[in-house]
C-alpha cells in the first residue's frame, strides 16, 4: 500500500502524520499493515473532530465523509473549477486576443488539458486544493501581465503552479521581495 502524505493537509487539519495514517489504512481496510506500524493515533481528538467513529476494535472503526473529502472528490467537478478560474483569453498588448481555452469545460479542445490533469490530480482534492491556491496567487502577482499567461495545456504539463507556492502575493511592484519573473526570447 502506498500512502502520500502532504503536509499542507496535516497543518491545516491539525492531523499528526501517524493519524492521517492510521485513518488511510483504516479506510482502505488494510488492517494487516497497523501490526506492522508503530502509530500512535490521537483517536479521540480525531473523533472529536468527525474523521472517524471509534468503535470496539479496529476493524469496526468508520471512517467518516470529512476525512474522506480530504482525498478524494470529483474530478470532473475539479476540472471545471480550474477551467473556470484560469482566463479563457487575454490581450497580448498588440490589440490582439489569445484565447487559452474553451470556455466549456467538456469541450474537445480541452480534452488534452483535461486528461494531463487527471494524470496530476487523479481524485486528490489536496492535491487540487493546492493548486487553485497556487493558480489564485499567480493570477494576483501577475494581473498586470496577463499577456504572457500559457495555454491551459502548457500551463499544467509544465507545472507553472509550482513557481507560485512560496511566492508573497501582497509584494508591489517596487518592493524588492517581489520575485523578479523573467522571460528568454
Amino acid at each position: 500500500m502506498k500512502v502520500e502524505l502532504d503536509f499542507a493537509i496535516l497543518e491545516e487539519t491539525g492531523m499528526s502524520a501517524d493519524d492521517f495514517i492510521y485513518l488511510y489504512i483504516v479506510y482502505r481496510k488494510g488492517f494487516n499493515y497497523l501490526s506492522t506500524l508503530a502509530l500512535k493515533p490521537d483517536l479521540t481528538t480525531l473523533q472529536h473532530k468527525g474523521y472517524i467513529k471509534i468503535g470496539d476494535s479496529v476493524d469496526t472503526h468508520t471512517i467518516r465523509q470529512e476525512f474522506i473529502d480530504l482525498f478524494v472528490s470529483d474530478f470532473e467537478s475539479m476540472f471545471a473549477e480550474l477551467v473556470s478560474t484560469y482566463p479563457m483569453k487575454v490581450n497580448t498588448g498588440r490589440g490582439t486576443t489569445r484565447v487559452l481555452h474553451a470556455a466549456d469545460p467538456d469541450a474537445k479542445s480541452n480534452d488534452k488539458a483535461r486528461d494531463r490533469y487527471k494524470k496530476v490530480v487523479g481524485d486528490k482534492a489536496y492535491k487540487h486544493k493546492h493548486i487553485m491556491k497556487c493558480l489564485d496567487k499567480q493570477l494576483k502577482i501577475e494581473r498586470e501581465n496577463l499577456g504572457y499567461l500559457q495555454n491551459l495545456e502548457v500551463w499544467i504539463n509544465n507545472y507553472t503552479w509550482e513557481k507560485y507556492e512560496n511566492l508573497d502575493e501582497h509584494a508591489t511592484q517596487n518592493d524588492s521581495t517581489k520575485p523578479r519573473i523573467t522571460r528568454s526570447l
